[in-house]
């Protein structure tokens, strides 16, 4: 006989790990399944901070492996899509980086879809209710980091930290950037993100905060969790959904089916639940059940570009530490016993900066933009790209002979991009992957305003501050003019959603 319960959650994520637990601890007390395609994270040493930027590469098993198509203005190139797999989703493998977007940003949203949740106001007030900050830091960096008591949560679930230690590189950076004239913004998450700051982490004491370890961490009899339970299709009755086919199994919901299988998995289960483009699922032979147009599509991810550099003597203590034996035999007994230690702390330091191109109105393709992009654009805390730094080694086979030398890795990232992609399926067989199309670059303004960017920080790179530090680039154009540009990027994915909102009338639940 198929199990029944009031509520069930497709996706263990960053998202149904919240609501599963929500759900569950609410006064009526309803039973509640929760269903993840992955597993669970059973080592504290796969959530230490010092792994924070590796974990999808050195664990595969936490990784959807997923892949673009070939995208056509990067060469024919395929871009490795990566999303977390398991209990906590992506918030087990990301960067760790807690930030929040712009009140333009949200505000503009909220306008659009005519839904005031969307906007800053609500959506700071959601997130104070889930983070637990942790905003004290050493007197002799409050010039950098200041969090407002107004804008950030002390007693929730969600443990958040500048960091247990703010490493050379984070100083340097920041101490370029007030030379160079750049605003150091002390609360990068009070609607305003424009400057250089040092950002909140989701993490505490050198630990990384996952849905799963924030949500999933006590006991809950009227919650069911199923592992490795990959659901491939949601079950209607005309056009109510009702339930969920798992591994073979039918699984039934008395009042909703709620999906959060993430930016890439929500459109792929609902194709194959008969729900999307209507002459799209008929050519595959899949039963339509409803014509959503807009599912998988709209899809928009922020393209982002590496560039990384050899520095020199005093920039960084990452390379003497990770190559030396001793130090991190030292490092492994001290976390075993106290879980303190340099396993906590180095990686630790995140800075970033959200900046504006001076020029955007005359960008390539600004003015044939449509007349809410250009507003929005235009608007005093939207950002247009964004520096995230000291990121990665890369390539991390990359070899030092000198081990006092360092690293400095930035990600250029393009904020608000204008292209737009799309998530299909090939085949009615949902164990078939999704076809993921981001379309990067597809725009002649986001190839053009990213442009624009990367001659900006290469600027930042050539001012004295850093300059005196630099051997070498390791990934990074030779130059600032187009051709270099254009011959020494590489492209990684962040996601940032891809299902169209709908006007869906009140009978879908969906």
């Amino acid at each position: 006989m198929a199990e029944t319960f009031d509520f069930i959650v497709v996706g263990g994520g960053t998202a149904g790990c919240l609501i599963a637990e929500k759900l569950a601890s609410t006064t009526t007390k309803p039973s509640v399944a929760l269903f993840e395609a992955g597993d669970r994270q059973e080592s504290d040493s796969l959530r230490q901070t010092y792994h924070r930027f590796t974990l999808a590469l050195t664990h595969p098993e936490l990784n959807y492996g997923s892949k673009s198509t070939p995208q056509a203005h990067y060469g024919g190139r395929q871009i490795d899509m990566i999303r977390g797999k398991g209990l906590g989703g992506s918030s087990q493998i990301n960067f760790q980086v807690w930030s929040l977007g712009a009140r333009g940003e949200f505000d503009a949203w909220a306008e659009r879809t005519k839904a005031q949740e969307w906007g800053f106001k609500s959506i700071l007030a959601s997130i104070k209710k889930i983070e637990n900050a942790t905003v004290k830091i050493p007197t002799v960096w409050e010039k950098f980091s200041q969090q407002s008591a107004d804008c950030h949560g002390f007693a929730g679930p969600i443990d958040v930290s500048i960091g247990p230690l703010i490493e050379p590189e984070a100083k340097h950076i920041l101490e370029a950037a007030a030379e160079l004239g750049y605003p150091i913004n002390l609360d990068q998450n009070d609607g305003d993100p424009i400057g250089f700051g040092l950002s909140l982490n989701s993490n505490m004491k050198g630990y990384r905060t996952t849905s799963e370890s924030a949500f999933l961490n006590k006991s809950l009899p009227n919650l069911r969790i199923y592992r490795g339970s990959f659901v491939s299709k949601i079950i209607f009755d005309g056009n109510r959904a009702i339930g969920v086919r798992c591994n073979s199994s039918e699984y039934f919901a008395t009042k909703e089916v709620i999906l959060t299988a993430g930016a890439i998995g929500s459109p792929h289960v609902l194709l194959h639940s008969g729900v999307g483009p209507l002459a799209e699922l008929k050519s595959l032979g899949i039963n339509v059940v409803q014509d959503l147009p807009g599912v998988g599509k709209g899809f928009s991810d922020h393209p982002c570009i590496p560039v990384v550099y050899h520095m020199g003597h005093g920039f960084s203590e990452r390379v003497s530490f990770s190559s030396d034996e001793v130090k991190i035999s030292a490092a492994e007994h001290e976390l075993k016993s106290s879980k303190t230690g340099p396993l906590t702390q180095y990686m630790s330091s995140a800075v970033t900066a959200f900046l504006q191109l001076p020029g955007i109105v005359d960008v390539e393709g600004f003015n044939q933009l449509p007349s809410e992009s250009r507003e929005l654009l235009l608007k005093q805390t939207t950002p247009h790209f964004e520096l995230a730094m000291p990121g990665p080694l890369i390539p991390p086979t990359y070899v030092f002979e000198d081990k006092q030398d360092g690293y400095l890795t930035m990600f250029i990232t393009l904020m608000n991009p204008q292209s737009k992609g799309s998530v299909s399926i090939s085949s009615a067989d949902p164990n078939i992957p999704p076809v993921i199309d981001p379309n990067y670059l597809g725009s002649s303004f986001d190839r053009a305003a990213l442009k624009e960017a990367t001659k900006e920080t290469l600027s930042i790179l050539d001012a004295p501050y850093l300059k005196q530090y630099i051997k070498h680039p390791i990934l990074a154009p030779s130059s600032s003019n187009d051709e270099d540009i254009d011959a020494n990027t590489q492209i990684v994915a962040y996601i940032i959603g891809n299902i169209a909102f709908e006007k869906i009338s009140e009978e879908w639940n969906l």
